[in-house]
C-alpha cells in the first residue's frame, strides 16, 4: 500500500482539532452557565465560574454572539442568552409537540389505510423521519428514526415542499439538484413544479415509487397555529398493496388527517 504524506509540519492537525473541540466544549458551558444564571451574567463572573482567563471567555462569547446564541447589554455590558439558542430549542420542543400531538392520529391513520404512518420534517435540503407507527401487515414498510429523504423525490418531501411560496420553492429545488433515484424520479424543474402544484390544489403529495422501486408514498403537510408547513404525515407501503386506484381515496384521508392535526396544534383555518 502506498502511504500518502501532506506537506506541512509533522502532528500539526491533532492540535488544531483538540483546541477546535476545547473551544466547543467551552461555548456549550458558557452557555450552560447563562441558563442556570437566569439567562445573563458579567464576564468576570462567568471566567471566573469556568475557571478561564476573562480574555479567552471574551472572546469565546463574541464567537457565540456572531451566531446569535448570546448579545451584550450596551449599557451594563452584561452578556444574555440570545435568540439563536431559543431558535434551537423552540424547534426542539416544537418536534416533540407535533409528535405528541400527532400520536392519536397516526394510530387512526394506520388503522384505517393499512399502511406505515411516518411524520417527518425538513431540514434544509432534506426531508427527516422523525417519528414512524408501523403497520399490522406481514410486508410493511419500515425505516430507522433520522433516515433522510429526497424532498423532490418523496411524497414527505414533496409535502414540505408545496406549501413553500414559488419563490423560495425554486430556491430549494435548485440547491438540492433532481437527483435521479428511479425511472420514475421527477427531474425535470417544470414538471416537478407541475406535480407540487397539484399536490397543493389537492391537498396531498403521492410518490409513485419515484424514491424506491417497489414503493408508494401518500403524504400531506402539517401546518402550525400561524399557518406554517412544520412537518408533513405520510403513508408507505408496497406499489402492489398501495395501488394508484387507491391513491385518491387514501390521498383524501391523508388530507383529512393532516388538517385534524394542524387544528389540534391551533390552525384555525385550513391552509391554503
Amino acid at each position: 500500500m502506498t502511504e500518502v504524506r501532506r506537506r506541512g509540519r509533522p502532528g500539526r492537525a491533532a492540535p488544531v482539532a483538540v483546541k477546535g473541540a476545547q473551544a466547543l466544549e467551552r461555548g456549550i458551558a458558557i452557555l450552560q452557565y447563562l441558563e442556570k444564571s437566569g439567562g445573563s451574567s458579567s464576564v468576570s463572573d462567568i471566567a471566573l465560574s469556568l475557571a478561564l482567563p476573562v480574555s479567552t471567555t471574551f472572546r469565546l462569547l463574541k464567537a457565540l454572539e456572531n451566531a446569535d446564541f448570546v448579545n451584550q447589554d450596551s449599557q451594563l455590558g452584561w452578556w444574555h442568552i440570545g435568540l439563536g439558542a431559543f431558535n434551537i430549542g423552540s424547534a426542539y420542543i416544537h418536534n416533540r409537540d407535533v409528535l405528541s400531538v400527532a400520536g392519536p392520529f397516526m394510530r387512526r391513520l394506520m388503522l384505517m389505510s393499512g399502511e406505515t404512518v411516518n411524520v417527518a420534517i425538513r431540514n434544509r435540503n432534506e426531508a427527516v423521519l422523525i417519528g414512524q407507527l408501523e403497520c399490522q401487515s406481514m410486508i410493511r414498510m419500515c425505516a430507522p428514526l433520522g433516515s433522510r429523504l429526497p424532498l423532490h423525490a418523496s411524497g414527505a418531501g414533496k409535502s414540505l415542499l408545496y406549501p413553500l411560496p414559488d419563490e423560495e420553492l425554486v430556491e430549494v429545488i435548485v440547491n438540492t439538484g433532481l437527483q435521479r433515484f428511479t425511472s420514475t424520479t421527477v427531474v425535470d424543474l417544470p414538471a416537478l413544479q407541475k406535480d407540487l402544484k397539484e399536490s397543493r390544489m389537492r391537498g396531498y403529495s403521492i410518490d409513485h415509487e419515484e424514491h424506491i422501486t417497489g414503493l408508494n408514498c401518500i403524504a400531506s403537510a402539517i401546518y402550525d397555529d400561524v399557518g406554517t408547513v412544520v412537518a408533513a404525515i405520510s403513508i408507505s407501503g408496497p406499489a402492489s398493496r398501495l395501488t394508484p386506484d387507491r391513491f385518491v381515496s387514501q390521498g383524501e384521508l391523508m388530507h383529512s388527517t393532516a388538517q385534524d392535526i394542524s387544528t389540534a396544534l391551533g390552525l384555525r383555518k385550513p391552509a391554503q
